[in-house]
């Protein structure tokens, strides 16, 4: 067996046991634009959770940043917060509801020296291509340069098809 076949098999299986998606059909391009200063934004990570306004229906939530998140910190939002103040990932984090719709929004980034910019916002917008409960594709972003409420202009601009994780039960 190939060095390569080994560790992509290797990989696949950590990647596999650590309840992400072992695929190279995931696909992530676009920006996040803070301070002026623009981040590609090349990796992605989506995951079902229960309904928040909609019990009986998933929520997907959507994790798009300009670097790799380590396996322990793509569910766990803490750690990336914890990533994203070192200065050592960027992202942006959407949830869709079953209507197709942002309901949260959370960017992560360091130029935010309280809380990123969170909630919901008509200017957050999801164009759909593809929602399944194993499969969402699409672009998230903003129809405008919003401001944080420190000031801080920012805004994004994403496309992706990413494998929905099943949601923990």
């Amino acid at each position: 067996m190939s060095i390569t076949r080994w560790s992509f098999g290797v990989a696949a299986a950590l990647t596999f046991a650590a309840g992400q998606p072992a695929t190279t059909a995931d696909t992530v391009s676009g920006s996040l634009e803070v301070a002026g200063k623009k981040v590609d934004i090349t990796h992605g990570f989506a995951q079902a959770k229960k309904g928040f306004f909609d019990k009986t229906k998933d929520d997907i939530e959507v994790v798009l940043c300009d670097a790799v998140v380590p396996v322990g910190s793509t569910r766990e939002m803490f750690a990336r917060i914890e990533l994203a103040d070192a200065g050592k990932v960027h992202c942006v984090e959407n949830t869709i509801d079953a209507t197709r719709q942002v309901i949260n929004f959370t960017l992560r980034h360091s130029a935010f020296k309280k809380m990123g910019p969170s909630g919901g916002a008509t200017s957050a917008v999801f164009e759909p291509k593809v929602v399944t409960a194993t499969r969402i594709e699409g672009r998230i972003r903003t129809t405008e340069t919003m401001k944080s409420f420190e000031g801080i202009p920012y805004s994004y601009d994403v496309q992706f098809s990413l494998t929905v994780v099943p949601k923990k039960e």
